[in-house]
């Protein structure tokens, strides 16, 4: 009869805990820019993708622009944008290898890990899509 107390107090107890909400993966305005200057930072030094190194937490970048071959010459961060997103900047990037000056958004979500995305890769996941593989046989 005395572990019926403990058990009935467990199971409340183990009933209270609430589940995150999304709110609580925005990252600040200032640790999001952080993290996204970091990223394209790493790009123009010529260091790996993803995860970029020495970074804590750990930021991941799913970018589609950032090939083996293209290199990123210079950026500017523009700032916050409207989005689908709760943190959202505007980039310039001047590109080379073909030589291009383009205007980018980049979505920053998470906490530990902080993931920065292109927001045109970010949507194509959110629609469950992904870019079409080149057609071998109109080669």
């Amino acid at each position: 009869m005395r572990r019926l107390p403990v058990l009935i107090l467990a199971l409340v107890v183990g009933c209270g805990e609430r589940n995150p909400t999304a709110e609580e993966f925005i990252p600040a305005e200032d640790v999001a820019r952080s993290a996204l200057d970091r990223c394209l930072r790493a790009w123009a030094n010529g260091e790996s993708a993803s995860p970029v190194a020495g970074t804590s937490p750990p930021i991941q970048l799913i970018d589609g622009l950032r090939t083996k071959d293209r290199k990123l010459l210079k950026y500017e961060i523009l700032g916050p944008t409207p989005a689908d997103a709760a943190r959202c900047f505007a980039v310039r990037l001047t590109l080379g290898n073909p030589s291009q000056e383009i205007r980018e958004r980049y979505i920053v979500v998470g906490i530990d890990p902080i993931w920065v995305w292109r927001h045109d890769d970010y949507v194509m996941l959110t629609h469950w899509d992904h870019p079409m593989p080149a057609d071998k046989a109109k080669r």
